[in-house]
């Protein structure tokens, strides 16, 4: 079975996972779609829906130095037979915020400087032979003043007519985290003013022909253009709805390869009725809740199905226990200053109910988080809560299925510890038919 392509466990650059010959769901056919729908994009999909490959996907595609390589690469693909005028157009610049401090010392604005550093070396040895003698040199000249070498580097390439692709992965990983473990006080620092964050992003409209950020959440972006649209957000709209993620037409497809391979022995319908409460019932658009299937988290059904492919049996553990720190995330966003009991109680009566009734905000700044409704709106940005119905103008967002649902469970009993006595397959019981309604 040397020739059956493995699954992607792990593996979130897509270069990568075509030269291993992994198993790859074709997202190919939503470029064209993005291509139309603007030069600046902006989109919030939850922790472990396929970003970082969605990405790199992009880079590979739009990379004048990759298109010697692209039959490889995209053979199979619905965009091979399809390609736009776009094609190997650019030279990419694609950075991943998450990486920004890995490794590093110094002060955050030194170890964020040396991230963008590498890169930008990097881009500039990749693209060496598309500008004039010392390009490289000149722009190592720069030392660790990561925004020198982009501002000199975008100046060079608009005095030779170069076109320029900006793709930011986790744009907002590091300000999330600064105001997670360093507090708003620090994190306003960075991100207004003259704050050194700010000042690169003061940087990317103005010298990239494309730019698309990815991350979890608006805030931000919000911050750190006082609410100034550097990019269209695409995050709500139905024509993106099933871009991340998997449909459940996609996850039939992916069992049956390894039914056909003869790597998986299970029904189908059993494997998708055991999954769905699980991993399912997400959606990101309103206008796409009576036209698209639920998505399902990517990550969790390669994690379900490998087990199956490796054991020949579903996981003990529904969820994948590396995701664990991603689900963190709560308790530390819910223990920031200013919290209310408000807020609290907002948690309380998602975990009681299943759903709350709100309106939906597109952006807001980290210190109104706590607004009445941002709250909420992060709460379904970050995957805690989808849209499950409407009720007049206003969405009803709800707890999307068992997994986001014992991350509320664990939030109460670490709150509530000596009062909570009902047990967490009592309370997934008691939601059952709430979560899955429609």
């Amino acid at each position: 079975m040397s020739n059956v392509k493995r699954l992607p466990y792990g593996v979130s650059d897509f270069e990568d996972l075509r030269r291993q010959g992994l198993y790859y769901t074709d997202k190919t056919h939503f470029i064209p779609r993005m291509e139309e729908a603007g030069n600046f994009l902006f989109l919030i999909r939850p922790r472990r829906f396929g970003k970082s490959v969605f990405l790199s996907m992009l880079a590979a595609y739009y990379d004048l130095a990759r298109q010697d390589r692209f039959d490889q690469l995209f053979d199979g693909l619905w965009i091979k037979d399809h390609p736009t005028a776009e094609k190997g157009l650019y030279q990419v610049m694609h950075l991943d915020f998450s990486q920004a401090t890995v490794g590093m010392e110094g002060s955050l604005e030194k170890r964020f400087d040396q991230y963008c550093s590498i890169k930008f070396n990097s881009f500039a040895r990749t693209y060496a032979h598309c500008y004039g003698d010392r390009f490289v040199e000149k722009v190592e000249q720069f030392g660790t003043n990561s925004c020198a070498q982009l501002g000199y580097i975008c100046d060079e390439a608009k005095k030779l007519g170069h076109q320029l692709y900006l793709i930011i992965d986790e744009y907002d990983n590091f300000t999330n985290n600064v105001l997670n473990e360093e507090g708003e006080e620090v994190y306003h620092a960075l991100t207004h003013a003259t704050g050194f964050y700010r000042e690169v992003f003061k940087i990317y409209k103005a010298n990239f022909q494309r730019i698309l950020f990815m991350g979890v959440s608006p805030v931000t972006l919000d911050d750190l253009t006082s609410g100034f649209n550097i990019a269209l957000n695409i995050t709500a709209e139905a024509p993106f709805n099933m871009m991340l993620g998997f449909s459940e037409t996609e996850v039939c497809q992916m069992i049956a390869y390894y039914q056909e391979a003869g790597l998986i022995k299970a029904d189908t319908e059993e494997m998708i009725a055991e999954m769905k409460p699980w991993y399912d019932n997400y959606c990101f658009a309103r206008a796409s809740l009576r036209t698209d299937p639920k998505m399902f988290n990517s990550d969790m059904v390669i994690y379900y199905l490998r087990h199956h492919v490796a054991y020949g049996t579903s996981p003990e553990n529904m969820l994948d226990t590396n995701t664990r720190t991603d689900y963190k995330k709560l308790k530390r966003l819910v223990q920031l200053d200013g919290i209310s009991a408000k807020e609290k109680g907002c948690i309380e009566q998602i975990a009681a109910e299943g759903s709350i009734v709100a309106e939906l905000h597109a952006s807001f700044p980290a210190e109104r988080i706590f607004d009445e409704g941002n709250f909420v709106s992060l709460l379904y940005y970050y995957g805690m809560l989808t849209i499950t119905g409407t009720r007049g103008g206003r969405l009803i967002l709800g707890i999307p299925n068992n997994n986001v649902r014992k991350q509320y469970y664990e939030y109460l009993l670490a709150e509530y510890r000596p009062s909570m006595q009902m047990s967490l397959n009592d309370l997934i019981d008691t939601f059952d038919d709430m979560a899955f309604d429609g």
